[in-house]
């Protein structure tokens, strides 16, 4: 049942609570306290509006690939901080291969982009190269859970 409540949240966050609990096939107050629960065990890290970049004048979206000069858990910790407080990152992953990171990032335009790059990235000094690519398209997978039949719990 919860992977059933996972699965329609997972499609929509914003679904009240009683057509959650109808689509799921559980009482409302049943509904609830699964919900509940599920925050509370951290399954359900929290809910967020998907905002659309483009929509808010940041029509330029790109990967940067980043590798360290070391690689010490606080420089790590420093980088990784510094980078999820600008307004650009939409994501960091700290990765295993030939990067340490890997940043999906949103700028105005190509100008705008190049300025955050050289401005934000190469200039830490912890970094030692960076290679940019654009971003063209982008589609979100169903998610682990998705489609999850109510009786799968």
């Amino acid at each position: 049942m919860d992977r059933a409540i996972l699965a329609v949240l997972s499609k929509d966050g914003r679904l009240p609570n009683k057509e959650l609990a109808d689509r799921v096939g559980l009482a409302a107050s049943s509904c609830l306290s699964r919900v509940r629960n599920l925050v509370e065990l951290g399954v359900i890290s929290g809910f967020h509006a998907e905002i659309d970049p483009r929509q808010v004048g940041l029509g330029i979206r790109a990967i940067v690939r980043i590798k360290l000069k070391e690689h010490s858990r606080e420089e790590n910790a420093r980088f990784a901080e510094v980078m999820t407080n600008l307004p650009q990152v939409l994501h960091l992953w700290l990765v295993a291969g030939a990067d340490d990171y890997l940043a999906e990032v949103v700028a105005e335009s190509p100008d705008a982009l190049s300025d955050f790059v050289l401005d934000h990235v190469t200039s830490d000094p912890a970094v030692g190269d960076t290679y940019t690519t654009l971003v063209f398209s982008r589609w979100r997978g169903p998610g682990p859970v998705a489609d999850q039949p109510a009786d799968a719990g």
